[in-house]
């Protein structure tokens, strides 16, 4: 190959990177919009068990945050009603309460980046409070494969020790880890990972979601 063969394959294949590099430099927040919905397949990864496919369904955005309802996939029958924030972080999950959002997420992302948060978790019907403490990291940007298809998705993990407000109940504390494959193109994750360790360190639940469908309005 001739220098200048060689210069002009170089000048060919630099702008193509740097346009790649360039769409993964930093996401913004994501913008849902009212008619959103992402379908899950359950799988408890313990037990090697499929559960159900439920859908998450936009209802409706405000101040407060975004609002959505659960359904079941093959039904529509709805599940419960949840809250997230304006960046899709836990707010209310029927059952929990958290205060401020579970930091899932700390816009714009982008490789490299870490954040930390301290929040609450209030349990209504069991009359229990928890307190966390939340270490984030976006890891790189990765190929995954689920059965909605093939994307380009920022790996990102979530890791959080918990406590009971009543330090003498040991079964009230432990640690949460996340492995979340965020995907812009959506405005949510396309898989998720769970992992839930006792006090002692003990593993007792393993489960992962992973997207059948979605729909996008905007």
């Amino acid at each position: 190959m001739t220098i200048k063969r060689k210069f002009a394959v170089l000048c060919f294949i630099l702008p193509c990177a740097l346009a790649r590099a360039g769409t993964h430099e930093s996401v913004p927040p994501p913008a849902p919009a009212i008619g959103d919905s992402w379908t899950y397949q359950y799988t408890d990864v313990w037990k090697g068990a499929k559960g159900n496919v439920n859908r998450i369904e936009v209802a409706a955005i405000d101040e407060a945050g975004v609002h959505v309802d659960i359904r079941r996939a093959a039904s529509g029958a709805l599940l419960s009603t949840q809250l997230f924030s304006p960046e899709m972080n836990p707010i209310d999950r029927g059952s929990m309460h958290f205060a401020p959002s579970f930091a899932r997420y700390a816009f714009p992302l982008a490789p490299g980046k870490e954040w930390s948060s301290d929040v609450t978790g209030n349990n209504p019907k069991q009359g229990k409070n928890w307190r966390y403490h939340i270490k984030g990291k976006v890891l790189d940007w990765e190929k995954v494969r689920v059965p909605a298809g093939e994307f380009d998705a920022l790996k990102i993990v979530v890791e959080a020790t918990y406590s009971a407000e009543d330090a003498f109940t040991k079964n009230g504390s432990g640690q949460l880890t996340e492995t979340v494959w965020f995907v812009p193109e959506i405005n949510n994750f396309v898989k998720l990972d769970y992992r839930d360790t006792d006090w002692q360190g003990r593993l007792y639940n393993r489960d992962s979601w992973e997207l059948t469908t979605y729909v996008r309005k905007q």
